[in-house]
């Protein structure tokens, strides 16, 4: 059964003849594959239409899957914006989206405000990939093999190779038809899953590093120096929190990296507890069990530390507020 999300959308897609797709700033895996994905099943569906998907990031699958487009003003302000995995126009990568005739949002986070606007939010998708699938299945679109395989990027890095709730029996059974269109994920996996030997030594030096609070969150203060020693930039390694990772008896881990800039990226991640609200006291957002937040214009980590002794609050009472 179709929602009246999935059909304003529909109508929306067939109405305008310019369509803009947009992920979020440092953007992901599933960004990626969610962008470039719905660009292809509405360019082999919606013949005569110009279809762009604008942002940057999984440059190393560039070459195995495809890129990001090019696009002038003049074609933003024609379009019909959609936005991807993302729950907020301001954490949108390009900011020209805001030139658009119209906005719309498909994404799978907790929203930290409301939107304004044609949306679809469902909280119980592992990744917009997933839901990016379910559009086109539901309407019995023509998948390319290119579609496929971007959607199946973004589901199964988000879900942690299916080990993150909210995996479910829909996640599978899309994955299943994505198999059946052809996918071959081994190679896309000896991109994703290999890394080079300099950026295996940093997480390493994670692993010394890390602290743990008395109610045993895991935490990791990454300076610049920390990468930089090993040829890294930020963008590099600013999400390798699940470096952290199940530990026995600690239910939250997190990882704070700061740029050269003075921008520190934060990580969270549990075992069950609802760190998003976390997130949002310092401005960030996400999922119950996998969120983040970024504070500007940090010289040292004193900052951070107020977060650490809010997540052991968590830990200690299992609650938030």
């Amino acid at each position: 059964m179709k929602n009246r999300a999935i059909k304003d959308i529909y109508k929306l897609i067939k109405k305008y003849d310019v369509i803009t797709i947009y992920g979020h700033v440092n953007p992901d895996p599933d960004c990626y594959g969610s962008s470039l994905a719905l660009r292809e099943i509405i360019k082999d569906n919606f013949k005569g239409k110009e279809v762009y998907a604008l942002g940057y990031g999984s440059e190393k699958l560039y070459d195995r899957l495809s890129t990001y487009d090019e696009v002038s003003d003049d074609k933003i302000k024609e379009s019909l914006a959609i936005i991807c995995d993302c729950s907020e126009i301001e954490r949108v990568s390009e900011q020209r989206i805001r030139l658009a005739k119209q906005i719309i949002k498909i994404d799978h986070h907790i929203e930290s405000k409301p939107f304004i606007g044609v949306k679809w939010v469902d909280n119980g998708s592992i990744a917009c990939a997933q839901m990016i699938a379910e559009f086109a299945f539901t309407y019995k679109l023509k998948i390319s093999k290119l579609a496929a395989e971007l959607m199946y990027l973004g589901i199964c890095t988000d879900s942690g190779r299916f080990r993150y709730a909210p995996t479910n029996a829909k996640t599978h059974l899309i994955v299943s038809k994505l198999y059946d269109l052809g996918i071959e994920p081994k190679s896309i996996f000896s991109i994703i899953y290999q890394s080079e030997e300099a950026f295996v030594k940093y997480q390493a030096l994670l692993i010394t590093k890390f602290q743990k609070t008395e109610h045993n969150v895991i935490y990791c203060f990454a300076d610049v120096k920390d990468y930089e020693q090993f040829g890294l930039k930020f963008d590099q390694v600013s999400k390798n929190v699940n470096v952290l990772g199940n530990i026995i008896g600690c239910p939250i881990w997190c990882l704070f990296t700061r740029s050269p800039e003075g921008l520190i990226r934060i990580e969270f991640r549990s075992a069950g507890l609802d760190v998003q609200k976390v997130a949002l006291k310092y401005g960030g957002g996400g999922h119950r069990q996998a969120a983040g937040a970024r504070l500007e214009n940090q010289k040292d980590f004193k900052l951070s530390k107020e977060v650490v002794k809010d997540l052991d609050i968590l830990a200690e009472k299992g609650t938030f507020e």
